[in-house]
């Protein structure tokens, strides 16, 4: 039997009362005398249907961008939580990146992608910082 809240209008006092569908929804108090006093608290649903999807699976992450209305920003967001758990379950790589930044190598005879790139020079930053060398763009 769903749960269904009553807010008492006099005090505030907020219950939960166990009624049957097709019962009639109205609250009367605990002895039945307080008629009118109680009035229903409508909420909306709780519900999450695409809360765990599996950062490996292509039709996974398309299912749960369906009908979302996300914006590109929200979409690159996704991708990057999908690339960081992919990640953390591969001890720090992840493995669908690997496998196209040495796509885009092979396609362009060599070259870096230029995320790899920037990270690189972070890299290369980063290294000279820890040296006490500092540098400044």
């Amino acid at each position: 039997m769903p749960l269904y809240l009553y807010e008492n209008e006099e005090t505030g006092e907020v219950i939960e009362v166990l009624q049957g569908m097709n019962d009639l929804h109205q609250y009367d108090g605990v002895s039945g005398r307080e008629k009118g006093l109680w009035r229903r608290v409508y909420v909306n649903p709780t519900l999450s249907s695409d809360t765990k999807v599996d950062p490996f699976d292509k039709k996974s992450f398309v299912s749960s961008t369906v009908n979302k209305n996300d914006t590109y920003g929200d979409l690159f967001d996704r991708s990057k939580e999908a690339s960081e758990a992919r990640a953390s379950k591969n001890g720090g790589k992840d493995p669908v990146k690997e496998k196209y930044y040495a796509d885009y190598n092979k396609k362009t005879n060599g070259k870096l992608h230029p995320q790899q790139q920037k990270e690189k020079f972070q890299k290369t930053i980063d290294k000279a910082n820890k040296a006490g060398i500092n540098i400044e763009l």
